[in-house]
């Protein structure tokens, strides 16, 4: 299988925005497709991503059929398990807010 290539990068010219936007747009549908509703995981920010010097970990996940990233404030290891639902048998509520904590599976 080979990666695919615009036929600027073929020519050796940088991506442009809007290639950077739908290879975005493409792992934030893959994303939506592995995860169930509820479901996320941790991951580290390195220096690549500018979200500001107090954001070390985001909280990808999938909630209403969209994927979400989310401030991880916790100290959890990067590729951590997330279940921002209810615990099983109990019924599910209002989307969470922003400030509420996840639910860590380790």
């Amino acid at each position: 299988m080979e990666d695919y290539i615009t036929p600027s990068e073929q020519e050796g010219q940088e991506q442009s925005k809007q290639d950077l936007i739908n290879a975005s747009l493409i792992f934030a549908r893959a994303l939506g497709l592995i995860f169930k509703n509820d479901e996320g995981i941790v991951v580290d920010i390195n220096e690549d991503v500018k979200l500001g010097d107090e954001v070390k970990k985001v909280i990808v996940f999938k909630q209403n059929n969209q994927v979400h990233i989310y401030k991880c404030d916790e100290d959890v290891q990067e590729g951590t398990a997330v279940n921002l639902g209810q615990p099983d048998g109990e019924a599910p509520s209002e989307p969470i807010a922003e400030s509420e904590t996840p639910i860590v599976e380790e």
